[in-house]
């Protein structure tokens, strides 16, 4: 059963017949992006209300609030007169308890920050001012109604631990940066194993990154992740309902040796049986005890020197992307 629209009621104040016509433009664009959204004059123009009642079932059960700000909106709002003066009483225990709820509009070209009523000062709002940028601040305001991100953030990479400078270099001793230092502790297994640990769960949360991506550009395509262990997590991938492909990822080793992230694609995989493998990822040191990821089964592009992100897109690539065609 499809969910029900979120609701989104405007909270504005009547400057003049162009001021509401943009009002009206606004929730309409809202509507189209698929959004139940209204405003006092889409109400009231079909039916008799109770204007109080009408306000505080909005104000309290609609999913967001959005409030154009304007002077004369300012005006009323810091002297609760009409409307506006009462939906400013209905957003103070909204403020309290659920500030995600209100979104806040700047509409004049000329309105200044001092002009924001004094309930809403310090709240971050979205400047609507220019008309020439009103997609881009439209676009703004739809995702901060879905509360996705805007700008994608990179995963938190591994964190490299600074140790505390020896000396300091002066002209005296810049003779030992043209020489080759060599670096006599070498890593120890349990280092390794640490490291690999570590991007076992950055390449599950890198293929979680992928697939979601997927599924919202595709309506038909959908995933099941399954945690089996804390080292073992098997994924299904359906289109139209119908199983196209399972990946288990796991951390494993051979012969006791250290450990090693491997993984089995097809249609039929056995769960409990993780001697079929379709490929693996190991750790690489190179002469400075420098850690990367490398690839070794890997027939199709370059194997080694790879960082987590460079995993994920080859599993997606060649043992996911294929079976979705």
């Amino acid at each position: 059963m499809s969910q029900s629209p979120e609701k989104v009621f405007v909270s504005y104040s009547w400057d003049s017949l162009e001021h509401q016509q943009w009002i009206l433009e606004l929730v309409n664009k809202l509507r189209d992006e698929g959004y139940d959204a209204n405003f006092d004059r889409g109400i009231t123009s079909t039916s008799t209300v109770n204007l109080n009642q009408m306000m505080i079932e909005h104000m309290r059960d609609d999913d967001y609030i959005i409030m154009v700000l304007t002077d004369k909106y300012t005006a009323k709002a810091n002297g609760f007169e009409g409307g506006v003066g009462f939906e400013t009483l209905l957003s103070l225990p909204i403020i309290q308890q659920n500030l995600d709820k209100l979104i806040i509009l700047i509409k004049q070209p000329d309105y200044v920050k001092k002009n924001i009523p004094f309930h809403l000062q310090g709240i971050n709002y979205l400047d609507f001012s220019n008309p020439e940028n009103f997609d881009e601040r439209f676009e703004e305001l739809v995702y901060r109604l879905q509360k996705v991100q805007m700008f994608e953030l990179k995963p938190i990479g591994q964190k490299k631990v600074r140790q505390p400078q020896k000396e300091i270099v002066t002209a005296a001793n810049t003779i030992v940066k043209d020489l080759k230092i060599p670096k006599l502790n070498p890593p120890t297994d349990l280092d390794k194993d640490s490291f690999i640990q570590e991007n076992f769960q950055l390449i599950l949360n890198g293929l979680d990154e992928v697939l979601n991506v997927v599924k919202s550009e595709n309506s038909n395509f959908h995933f099941q992740k399954e945690n089996l262990s804390g080292s073992k997590t098997v994924y299904a991938f359906y289109l139209n309902g119908q199983n196209r492909s399972n990946l288990k990822i796991w951390l494993g080793s051979f012969f006791g040796g250290n450990k090693q992230i491997q993984f089995s694609t097809g249609r039929y995989i056995n769960e409990s049986n993780d001697n079929s493998i379709n490929g693996s990822v190991h750790v690489e040191v190179d002469e400075n005890f420098n850690f990367s990821l490398s690839m070794p089964m890997n027939m199709f592009s370059n194997s080694k020197n790879l960082s987590f992100e460079d995993v994920v897109k080859e599993i997606y690539t060649h043992h996911i992307y294929p079976y979705l065609k």
